[in-house]
């Protein structure tokens, strides 16, 4: 009895090392998302009103219903936010990581029963910086997404393996909440397809997954938006964004260093597939699912945790495998201690520690936001139409509605349509017909210091430059120009207006008078 509960006592402290040394890395990348704000939105709007807004009301330009599939996640974001503190947020985050890796690390007992080590951690850190997608990002829906893929992972392994059909039925159940939180829900049903197919060409059962599939789909039309949402969904997941880096292959990218660590990790992996599949006994479902993974995470940058994710629960029985057969014994057997692990964990630990305490404002969460111009806007009143870039436009609807309307944000085809972000777009590298947004006379323009396009809103008649920082420009229309403006925030200032940066202007509640696209919005 005393060596089992000291055998917990390690696996807890590991878990806390584990879940602390995630929290400290991702405390080294010091941004939000920028997608997270319009989230923020979405999600005090439901707590306040208890429903979502089905039409936008923080854009000036022409909308489309919001067709919002990650309003779930939303609502889980602002009640964390608005009830405990960000900093809630960030453990939040990290927790998810964790759970991945640890449904991972139980997946990987169901395949082969290899007990935790040192190249397990070894294995696990190299597989977090191959992700930076989830492991150096802020808070994303799309984390929920890889969760719930590892959830799904999880149990069809255990109904496999260990012939536990009936947890098939909690999947359907996982999928209610999925479908709602993220469009990523597709993958669970690729998943359960591949499962089909492959245990189809093991020539075992396959029917319990195709009936689980279909309870699935049916599953996915409860939600806000009924059919309309089942379809927007599957739209989205094919659709092309030629212009956001996340939709590019991470091998075609300009720079030959980006995502190193996720090419040399699919590189290792590789040449364990290819060791894998030289073995006697084939498995066409583990094939199948990292052949597939494999395809979607070269396709697209947002896709790469899946094949890391799958790599990890099929192929570290393999990996294990080699190092055994390769390396000295001796080496093997330190592996095996329990406390190196633990060791491991600390040093990394303080390795990243050490590396955050030398990252520039560190904590300043705002660093890639523009915030300053932000400030000048609220402190001089300025309100009207904003024309800001892409990135920008949901922590300006965040901060500045309802005295300001932006022209567009990351939301994309969630409430745009498509000809809205290529005028943007040709805008700011101008080019084209992009002068054309200027044509609804937004009363605001921000622009970044370095962009090509302020040496053509120079020359204007029409805008005149009012504000300037090391990171953005503000032009404002003739009409609303003023004879001076408030100074721009001392340093005192933007230390306060850091600390609440998570306040929220609008207070959204009944109207009887205010319409979009002919339809009644419940906003203030």
């Amino acid at each position: 009895m005393k060596e089992l509960f000291k055998k917990i006592e390690l696996k807890l402290y590991i878990c806390i090392l584990s879940l602390f040394f995630i929290y400290i890395l991702g405390l080294r990348n010091n941004t939000i998302d920028m997608d997270y704000w319009a989230r923020l939105l979405q999600g005090n709007a439901f707590l306040q009103l208890g429903h979502i807004l089905k039409f936008d009301p923080f854009s000036y330009t022409p909308t489309h219903i919001w067709l919002d599939h990650e309003w779930g996640s939303g609502v889980i974001f602002s009640f964390i936010q608005n009830t405990f503190s960000f900093d809630m947020v960030l453990f939040f985050r990290a927790f998810i990581i964790f759970l991945i890796f640890f449904l991972l690390y139980k997946i990987i007992k169901i395949r082969s029963g290899i007990k935790f080590n040192a190249y397990s951690i070894l294995y696990f850190i190299f597989a977090l910086y191959a992700i930076p997608t989830i492991s150096m990002s802020g808070l994303r829906c799309h984390f929920l997404t890889f969760l719930f893929f590892t959830l799904f992972l999880y149990i069809l392994e255990l109904v496999r393996k260990r012939n536990k059909n009936g947890l098939l039925f909690i999947l359907p159940f996982v999928m209610l909440i999925w479908c709602n939180c993220h469009g990523g829900c597709v993958s669970g049903l690729g998943l359960l397809f591949l499962y089909a197919v492959g245990e189809y060409l093991n020539k075992k059962l396959c029917a319990k997954y195709v009936y689980t599939l279909i309870g699935c789909i049916i599953i996915m039309f409860i939600n806000p938006y009924g059919i309309d949402y089942v379809k927007f969904i599957f739209m989205a997941a094919t659709m092309e964004r030629p212009f956001v880096t996340e939709w590019i292959s991470p091998f075609l990218h300009p720079v030959p260093t980006f995502m190193l660590y996720f090419k040399l990790f699919f590189v290792l992996n590789f040449v364990l597939f290819i060791f894998s599949v030289k073995q006697i006994k084939y498995d066409y479902t583990k094939y199948l699912i990292l052949c597939v993974c494999a395809y979607l995470s070269c396709r697209y940058v947002k896709n790469t945790p899946f094949i890391v994710i799958t790599s990890i629960a099929f192929l570290y029985d393999d990996l294990i495998f080699l190092i055994e057969k390769y390396l000295p014994e001796g080496i093997n057997k330190i592996s095996q201690t329990r406390h190196i692990s633990v060791l491991l964990v600390f040093v990394l630990i303080l390795y990243n520690v050490y590396s955050l305490l030398k990252i520039p404002n560190s904590w300043n969460y705002l660093s890639q936001q523009p915030y300053k111009v932000t400030l000048f806007i609220q402190n001089n009143k300025l309100n009207g139409k904003i024309l800001a870039p892409f990135d920008y436009g949901s922590y300006l609807a965040y901060k500045l509605y309802p005295n300001n309307l932006i022209y567009m944000d990351g939301r994309y085809e969630e409430v745009y349509f498509n000809s809205t972000k290529k005028l943007l777009d040709d805008f700011f590298n101008v080019q084209n017909e992009g002068y054309k947004v200027l044509d609804d006379k937004p009363e605001y323009v921000i622009v970044p210091s370095n962009a090509l396009v302020n040496d053509y809103l120079i020359q204007l008649d029409d805008y005149k430059l009012i504000y300037k920082d090391e990171t953005d420009c503000l032009y404002a229309y003739k009409e609303n120009l003023k004879n001076e403006y408030i100074n721009v925030p001392d340093e005192e200032q933007l230390k306060t207006y850091i600390k609440q940066q998570y306040v929220m202007n609008p207070s959204f509640k009944y109207t009887d008078d205010i319409f979009i696209n002919g339809k009644k919005v419940v906003f203030k």
